[in-house]
């Protein structure tokens, strides 16, 4: 299994864990703790969510409600066109 199909799996299987139910957005402040203790950089992270994206087996898209924002909300985001987007969705098989 390649490190590609490795993180797909891994990134479907956390978000799945955390969704309430299929297509169901997660935070990426609550999925990031979850990638750093198996000791994914953040750098890796943010490519493989960036490559999926691409690939269409997920989504991600910014929190409408801004000033519900925290801090570590914030931090958790991944910048994307110039855009800081909070929510992730898996929509691959």
């Amino acid at each position: 299994m390649s490190a590609d199909e490795r993180w797909e799996n891994l990134l479907r299987e956390q978000i799945n864990k955390l969704a309430r139910g299929p297509r169901d957005w997660v935070a990426l402040v609550e999925l990031r703790p979850r990638l750093d203790e198996r000791g994914a950089s953040r750098a890796a992270q943010d490519d493989h969510l960036k490559r999926l994206s691409k690939a269409r087996k997920l989504e991600l898209v910014p929190e409408s409600n801004r000033k519900a924002l925290k801090a570590p909300d914030h931090d958790a985001a991944i910048n994307i066109g110039g855009e800081a987007n909070h929510l992730v969705m898996w929509i691959g098989d």
